[in-house]
């Protein structure tokens, strides 16, 4: 019998993860937008909306440590406790409803939570699924994460409408419970560590040594800066394009807004069957290269339909570079560190949007919009000149000897009868 092609039917312990990952992901998309809405009814709006968003975005910057912490305990082990951690935290929101002194401080718990997942959610994949699925495993953990914002602020609206902010809390809260449940059923994925044992700031400084010392580690981790930095400015210029450019009002801007999502959303789906054969070195440049091609030749749009159809290049090539990013991290790094690296590509990324919105003000994005998308292209072609190099030696090694560029650990899926980590 042949094997079955899809690795969601196949591999029964990867769609545990993926089924948890996926439903956290969508609810707190959702429960973003609630908060929102929430304090942006009360007094002291602006800044109300301000300190949460602050709130959601500081903890983010110490992926470094977040990843140390992946590194020296039970991956499972803490996954489960971070999304406990926000189910509490979101379950205390949505009982004790508190003013704003006491809710910036518990929507902060909750991203730090949220940080620690994630960078100890990147070592998962690797040590769960076979080499050669690794990057159809990460296409679907980019659906999963491009559903959180093409679903979860629609869902969020919606359960907003219907009920108020607080019943999308809740139900977010609810998916952080279903997710930890999904996650007992997966091995325990204990740490790999080698060397001498560190405080978790020594492992912390370990780290970031690692990453300055390891050629394609500090090339991914520059290229996601500066693209976020660059690309961010797309986020700053695009109503403004919309609106004073092509003169579609907030309509256009909606739709300009939702296809850069659904093409990110298009861009996994493809790779999902595409990806095996494909090197994630030229996936990660390729991807890269679109998203620069989308947003300069959006610069140049006459009118609102050929806008989405760049739009829809950049957003197609940003998801297919999420996909080659995560797989060349998961096979050049050692899994003994992939949560530190990890953890600092997360903070990079947090970074170079947070530099990127900053310096964006300066560009007057209002009156010059297409300037601003033609420095925002320019910029990541920039960017892919600066880094280039650095990943592409990383494909010849990894052609050379792809055992020495990261074991994994492999977490071996019960068999079946059918095929070796079959559907239950």
């Amino acid at each position: 019998m042949a094997a079955e092609p899809n690795l969601i039917r196949r591999h029964r312990l990867f769609r545990r993860f993926w089924l948890a990952r996926a439903v956290s992901l969508i609810g707190d998309g959702a429960a973003m937008v609630a908060l929102v809405l929430l304090v942006s009814r009360g007094e002291h709006a602006g800044t109300a909306v301000s300190l949460i968003l602050l709130a959601e975005s500081v903890p983010r910057f110490f992926g470094p440590l977040a990843g140390a912490l992946a590194d020296r305990m039970g991956v499972r082990r803490l996954l489960i406790a971070a999304e406990l951690v926000q189910a509490a935290v979101f379950g205390t929101i949505v009982l004790a409803r508190p003013g704003l002194a006491v809710l910036v401080p518990l929507v902060a718990v909750a991203a730090a939570a949220s940080t620690v997942f994630a960078a100890a959610g990147r070592t998962v994949v690797p040590r769960l699924v076979d080499e050669a699925d690794l990057m159809p495993a990460n296409a679907w953990m980019g659906t999963a994460f491009n559903l959180q914002a093409a679903l979860g602020p629609v869902l969020g609206g919606l359960f907003s409408a219907w009920g108020s902010a607080y019943v999308a809390l809740a139900i977010n809260a609810g998916s952080f419970v279903v997710s930890a449940l999904l996650l007992t059923r997966i091995p325990a994925l204990e740490p790999l560590r080698t060397g001498e044992r560190r405080t978790l700031l020594g492992d912390t400084v370990e780290g970031l040594k690692f990453i300055r010392h390891h050629r394609v580690s500090r090339a991914i981790v520059l290229l996601l800066l500066l693209g976020l930095f660059f690309g961010s400015l797309d986020n700053l210029a695009l109503v403004f394009l919309a609106e004073h450019s092509l003169h579609t009002g907030e309509t256009g801007f909606g739709v300009l807004s939702a296809s850069f999502g659904v093409a990110m959303v298009a861009a996994s789906l493809w790779l999902v069957r595409a990806a095996e054969s494909r090197s994630p070195v030229w996936v990660l440049l390729a991807g890269w290269f679109f998203t620069g091609l989308g947003l300069l030749l959006t610069a140049a749009a006459p009118v609102l339909f050929a806008a989405i159809a760049m739009q829809l290049v950049a957003g197609l090539g940003n998801g297919v570079a999420n996909v080659g990013e995560e797989t060349l991290l998961q096979k050049a790094v050692p899994a003994e560190v992939l949560g530190r690296v990890g953890g600092t590509l997360s903070s990079a990324a947090f970074f170079g949007s947070t530099a990127g919105y900053l310096a964006g003000g300066l560009l007057s994005p209002d009156s010059h919009a297409r300037l601003v998308f033609v420095i925002a292209g320019g910029g990541i072609f920039l960017a892919l000149a600066l880094c280039g190099p650095a990943l592409l030696s990383a494909r010849s090694a990894l052609a050379a000897d792809p055992a020495e560029a990261a074991p994994h650990d492999r977490v071996p899926a019960p068999p079946t009868a059918a095929q070796p980590g079959g559907a239950s």
